[in-house]
């Protein structure tokens, strides 16, 4: 029984967090859709932004080696985006940030460097 009890609590355990949206991911999350507009993947008016789904997968502080930006430190984020168009098609996206800026709960962080990958399309087609 108490197996039982411990395997529930652990099943439903995600259930009881409160996640928010991860740090710097707004700004981050319109640069990808507006780099798979640019690339002709998707039109920005078609994507339904409430559905979009955000992913922080990785965020890593390292030593500054860039002798342009003035600070000791950088910040790699890496996000995964789920967007959804008006039919309900999905688009994934990866993307890699580097920033000069710790992360923070603003909606919008600097950001020197930016990596998007397409990864998929998903949907009826």
């Amino acid at each position: 029984m108490k197996k039982l009890t411990i395997f529930v609590l652990f099943m439903f355990s995600p259930l009881l967090s409160f996640a928010e949206t991860p740090a710097c991911s707004i700004s981050t999350m319109n640069s990808a859709a507006k780099w798979m507009h640019n690339e002709g993947i998707i039109a920005m008016e078609d994507i339904d932004s409430s559905k979009t789904e955000i992913n922080l997968l990785v965020s890593e502080k390292k030593i500054n080696t860039d002798k342009t930006i003035k600070k000791k430190f950088i910040y790699t984020n890496i996000y995964k985006f789920v967007f959804y168009d008006d039919d309900g098609k999905s688009y994934q996206v990866i993307t890699k940030i580097n920033s000069d800026k710790l992360p923070t709960k603003k909606l919008n962080c600097g950001y020197n460097f930016s990596e998007f990958y397409f990864v998929s399309k998903e949907g009826g087609f």
